[in-house]
């Protein structure tokens, strides 16, 4: 690994997880899970049941090279930990999943720690990354990728920004002291920018950094606690919603438009360019940025962008769409290397599995339009200080794609990322050196 190229930031190197009866203790013998091409990874876990080494349970380890299972190792626990070892013969990602296995053979849902995921028998995962550095995506990007952009953005000039703003309660604490508006900006495309804007009560022109955080792929409110905790901080801050949903509605009214929107969008229009769902995502990040320039009280110095996941893709857009941007904090990010199975690997997001390989290769359309969409197609555009990361135990998003983004960035950006072996993708990879750069910078903009 090249220090300076990237700075790997190790939060954890045991994943013990305290849910339910049954946990597991795991590591590999280098802390920072990274490794050099041929080099033998030996990766020991100790299964744990209420708080005790488990007697008598099997265990099932699945290690996968990339996408694909490599090997399946069972064992019957007594006690004492367990060592599995493995290797990858060029760069890329090695991962080790762990199951508990019932009297019928199979795993016993439930049992895990991770219940909310389509594994919910998944008590303890980590993984490994062979020279990260090396790893590079396949070139799909189109010679009019740039122009094309560009076109997207003349277009949306022309539409209104005609926004329209609601003061909404903020809590108790930030009463007197902080603002919050429900706001609705128009936008080219079927839905306008959503979200919530807060803003310091006392904020004067032209004193403010502003901050856009973009949500990730969840079904609910954009969040006001967000926006109005980063404006406590003296920042003009918004949160808009990935899809454009209305704000304030219930948990029941957003399951409903989820099911809509599975039923009428999803993966609809993926082969014209213009007619995605992600396209128009892309158009709401510019026309959130283009609200948020608009106040009054931005300093026109510091703009920041934030996101996780799909929130994450919608960060990396907004940096390579937006030369106002100065720093750019992207968490697991999703929609990264399209064409990563190519070369064995997973894309990032919707689009993995063997069976949305064949939807994208039974119409030439379909890779055209992803292309346009694709992370690591944004990354060249890309100048601001940005900052990522990535978990090595992230199955959905994962970190081959995020490093095939991060080593497709120019040699000119200051860039980072931080790294864990011992966590995945749902909210438990921090971006612990974006967080502490975004806080200098909201503090030294501070009046």
């Amino acid at each position: 690994m090249k220090l300076g190229t990237f700075v790997s930031l190790v939060l954890a190197v045991t994943s013990s997880p305290a849910f339910g009866r049954y946990s597991l203790d795991v590591n590999l013998d280098k802390g920072d899970g990274c490794y050099t091409v041929g080099e033998e990874t030996a990766c020991t876990a100790t299964l744990l049941k209420d708080g005790k080494p488990a007697i008598g349970e099997k265990l099932r380890c699945t290690v996968k090279r990339e996408r694909d299972v490599f090997r399946r190792d069972e064992f019957v626990c007594n006690g004492r930990p367990v060592t599995i070892k493995a290797s990858m013969d060029r760069p890329g990602w090695l991962y080790f999943g762990f199951e508990i296995i019932g009297e019928d053979g199979n795993p016993r849902a439930g049992e895990g720690v991770f219940k909310h995921r389509a594994k919910p028998s998944i008590v303890g995962e980590i993984g490994a990354m062979y020279d990260p550095e090396e790893i590079k995506a396949l070139d799909s990007r189109p010679a009019d990728f740039d122009a094309y952009w560009d076109s997207c953005r003349a277009k949306l000039d022309e539409v209104p920004r005609a926004a329209k703003l609601a003061e909404v309660d903020v809590p108790k604490a930030h009463r007197g002291r902080v603002k919050c508006y429900r706001v609705e900006v128009g936008c080219l495309g079927r839905t306008p920018v959503t979200g919530y804007l807060a803003v310091p009560a006392d904020a004067k022109p032209g004193s403010l950094p502003a901050s856009v955080d973009y949500l990730s792929m969840v079904w609910n409110d954009a969040s006001r606690t967000v926006a109005v905790e980063t404006a406590s901080q003296g920042v003009l801050a918004l949160y808009a919603s990935w899809h454009g949903l209305p704000t304030g509605k219930t948990a029941e009214e957003y399951r409903k438009i989820a099911e809509t929107w599975y039923e009428e969008g999803g993966r609809a229009g993926d082969t014209d360019r213009n007619a995605w769902f992600g396209h128009e995502m892309f158009l709401r990040v510019m026309r959130a940025l283009d609200f948020v320039k608009s106040r009054p009280e931005w300093d026109r110095k510091e703009l920041v962008v934030r996101g996780g996941s799909l929130g994450g893709i919608q960060a990396i857009a907004a940096a390579a769409l937006d030369e106002d941007v100065t720093v750019a904090v992207v968490s697991v990010p999703s929609a990264c290397e399209y064409n990563g199975y190519k070369q064995g690997r997973d894309s990032a997001g919707r689009y993995r599995g063997k069976e949305q390989i064949r939807r994208i290769e039974a119409d030439p359309r379909r890779a055209a339009t992803l292309a346009y969409h694709d992370g690591v197609n944004f990354a060249p555009r890309i100048q601001c200080e940005i900052y990522v990361c990535t978990g090595f135990a992230d199955e959905l998003c994962t970190p081959s794609s995020v490093f095939a983004f991060y080593n497709a960035l120019p040699a000119t950006t200051r860039k980072f990322m931080s790294t864990n072996p011992s966590t995945g993708h749902y909210g438990t990879t921090r971006n612990t050196a974006g967080d502490k750069r975004v806080a200098e910078v909201f503090r030294s903009a501070a009046p």
